[in-house]
């Protein structure tokens, strides 16, 4: 199930990534591609964390975040040239973005999940 707090946080976190990212292009090109293949990964790991749940619903929302926001990040960054460029950058970053949104929503979810079993072995049994 779609948890959309959950994946409005992720969108969030992904396009201010992914602007950050860009805004180091002009000075070191490969810094600027880590942040931008790492912002969809957060993204995706964020909104898992915080949706919870089953696998399912760590790879759905976070895709969705993630895909989402690289989408709208192409738009905003390369809103100066023309319409087809952006068009197909933004179709080709949503693509990517949902796949490392699916990703971070695994590993999101992974760590949620081995964060209740420390939890719960943590508990003293209670007795009657």
């Amino acid at each position: 199930m779609v948890n959309w707090s959950a994946v409005g946080i992720g969108f969030v976190v992904t396009v201010v990534l992914e602007i950050v990212g860009f805004f180091f292009s002009s000075w070191d090109t490969s810094i600027s591609i880590f942040i931008g293949v790492l912002a969809p990964i957060v993204g995706g790991l964020i909104t898992a964390y915080w949706a919870g749940g089953t696998y399912q619903d760590g790879v759905i929302n976070g895709g969705l975040a993630a895909g989402m926001g690289s989408f709208i990040a192409a738009f905003i960054v390369l809103s100066g040239i023309g319409l087809m460029a952006i068009i197909i950058n933004a179709a080709i970053s949503g693509v990517i973005g949902v796949i490392l949104g699916i990703i971070g929503g695994l590993v999101g979810i992974l760590s949620k999940k081995q964060e209740d079993m420390k939890i719960s072995s943590a508990k003293p049994p209670e007795d009657d």
